[in-house]
């Protein structure tokens, strides 16, 4: 059970009555300026926090250093996983989970601007960008809700204050259509201000935790030397001593859409899936047992399907024959069911941590990858240069839907599909009118839940346009795909026409193309069932509104012996996509356990 560090009953918040409303907003800031140490509050400049923090079943340290101009530095000590971030005037960076240092996202640095100026009090110096929502009540308490309007973009910041004292009760924050909240208690006097010795977080994804101050320095001298990232610990090893690349590795294609790469793994042979969407390297749980780690922690693994939970564990190896990852931390998720899913194990993917040092050059056409020393790497000849952008944890491309303004999506090879359209810019484009659509069950890491499934007209793509592209339009609610900051994810289906190259490092894609792989149509599922193999028989799991087979009245009782004459017992993942990808007007037979038979034209029906 993931630990609890608040219960969420703490947060139950009641309308306040109207009354509570007549004090202005300038007068409710006044007497939170006042609470907080008037004049000193106002001449505070920069603070610098040591504690303890405790959260996901870990415990560690926590350092802070914030200005009032917008810098600030976060570093964090779990013991198994160490993360750290950083902003500083134009400059800014992150050393990831995985042990690497990246420049920061733009949002990200962005996030910590914000998060430093609302520790100050010139946050509240322009009452342009101050209003006042709805008073809350907390256990007793009615505390006036001041929103402040950093724009352009919809994120949401308001500050918590206690409406008769000026105690400042809490932050709510909602970025990326996440919403966390932090209450401060403790309450000292440090040279004249007000500070919080104690803050407790809770957000929606099920992460509490809580931080412990035990030294607030205010207004320290801060040198240069403060901003400086800490030194990397992730390495990787060319297997040739010296060599610039790693030479090919083979790899397997699986379904057209998996890139499978064998690799040993603490010594242990097994094969990875190479995922540039994953933010770090997991293990299957079931693997990492095998190999004897130590897990620790307990946190929200947020993918496509959802939320579901992962821990940490250190001192992982990865050898892919030309190139070794040494020394990693790791996630560790039970990946069983997208395995059975999949068709085929997974024990290992290979996350962006594997990208974000190297140049990957992906031939698709001969089933092989080469990792490069960036340093004097120069691209394939006739290949197009793309900008890849940090958007938060991975990396973003820029897309154009059917025309419209280019749009930023994740870029990620670990989806086996084409496209996915996140449910805030699906709705603002209004992409599912009066379009023919189903549904369909989808997702990865976090579970699978219905979503919809309809046809985009055409992509672009650093001017390659791809025609038709069955794309999933999920719904709202916590998962990875639940964002405004990214408009979608773009997938294999997409990106396995092309030679690929990326670099990381610098923020580059290279893509070549030939016409034929970019008209190639989809591999549709034409038939619209869910299926799975149970004991020699076809169960059907699923079927899609307004498809061939709901037509059929086949339900989710169906139970299928042989399909075409064949015996069902022959048949395995590979041959029931070729079964339910079949082209458009192809009759399929397929014969139930009871010796009736069903014809099934497949049909495009979205």
């Amino acid at each position: 059970m993931k630990k609890t560090l608040m219960a969420v009953a703490a947060w139950l918040v009641l309308a306040a009555p109207g009354a509570a409303q007549d004090a202005s907003v300038g007068e409710i800031v006044d007497r939170y300026r006042d609470w907080r140490g008037g004049p000193a509050f106002e001449a505070l400049e920069a603070v610098r926090l040591e504690g303890r923090v405790t959260a996901s079943g870990l415990e560690g340290t926590l350092v802070m250093l914030a200005e009032a101009d917008g810098d600030l530095r976060r570093e964090q000590d779990l013991g198994v996983v160490r993360s750290a971030s950083a902003r500083h005037g134009a400059d800014g960076w992150v050393l990831t989970n995985s042990g690497q240092i990246e420049a920061l996202s733009p949002h990200d640095a962005e996030d910590l601007r914000r998060d430093a100026l609302l520790r100050f009090e010139g946050v509240l110096d322009d009452p342009s960008r101050l209003s006042r929502r709805p008073d809350v009540v907390i256990e007793g308490r009615t505390l006036a809700v001041i929103d402040i309007d950093f724009g352009p973009d919809v994120d949401v910041h308001e500050l918590w204050i206690d409406l008769r004292t000026g105690e400042l009760y809490g932050l709510r924050t909602v970025r990326d259509r996440r919403e966390s909240r932090v209450t401060f208690d403790d309450w000292r006097f440090v040279d004249g201000v007000r500070m919080p010795f104690r803050e407790r977080n809770v957000g929606e994804l099920g992460e509490p935790g809580e931080v412990r101050w035990s030294t607030v320095e205010l207004n320290p001298v801060v040198p240069t030397s403060a901003w400086a990232p800490p030194a990397v610990t992730a390495a990787h090893r060319m297997a040739v001593e010296g060599a610039s690349n790693s030479g090919p590795i083979s790899f397997d294609l699986y379904a057209g859409t998996r890139i499978y790469i064998p690799a040993r793994v603490n010594g242990t042979q097994t094969e990875v899936l190479l995922d540039s969407g994953a933010e770090m390297t997991v293990l299957d749980l079931g693997f990492a047992q095998t190999l004897g780690l130590a897990l620790e922690g307990e946190v929200a693994a947020v993918g496509t399907g959802g939320v579901g939970e992962a821990r940490f564990a250190r001192g992982v190896t990865l050898d892919l024959g030309g190139i070794t990852f040494v020394d990693r931390t790791v996630a560790v998720i039970d990946l069983a069911a997208i395995g059975q899913a999949l068709g085929r194990p997974l024990p290992v993917i290979l996350g962006k941590d594997a990208f974000n040092a190297l140049v990957v050059d992906i031939d698709f056409p001969a089933r092989s990858l080469t990792f490069h020393e960036p340093s004097g790497y120069a691209p394939p000849e006739g290949t197009t240069e793309l900008t890849l952008v940090s958007s938060g944890a991975i990396r973003g491309v820029a897309v154009s839907i059917e025309g419209r303004p280019p749009v930023l999506v994740d870029f990620d090879t670990g989806n086996g599909g084409a496209l996915i359209l996140y449910p805030a810019y699906a709705e603002a484009e209004g992409l599912l009118e009066g379009r023919p659509a189903t549904t369909v069950m989808s997702g990865a890491v976090g579970g699978v839940r219905e979503s919809g499934l309809a046809t985009i007209q055409t992509l672009t793509l650093g001017g390659f346009e791809i025609r038709d592209v069955p794309t999933v339009f999920p719904p709202a609610g916590p998962s990875a795909v639940d964002a405004d900051r990214t408009a979608g994810n773009i997938g294999m289906g997409i990106l396995g026409r092309f030679r690929l190259v990326t670099d990381f490092a610098h923020d580059r894609l290279w893509l070549s193309a030939t016409p034929e792989a970019l008209a190639a149509p989809f591999a549709k599922d034409r038939l619209g069932l869910g299926v799975r193999l149970d004991a020699g028989m076809i169960v059907v799991t699923r079927v899609a509104p307004g498809s061939p087979a709901e037509a059929a009245g086949l339900t989710t009782e169906s139970r299928i012996v042989a399909v075409d004459g064949d015996p069902a017992a022959g048949m395995d993942a590979a041959k029931l996509r070729t079964m339910l990808t079949s082209p458009a007007g192809r009759e399929v037979v397929l014969t139930q356990e009871d010796g009736r038979t069903v014809t099934l034209v497949a049909r495009d029906f979205y």
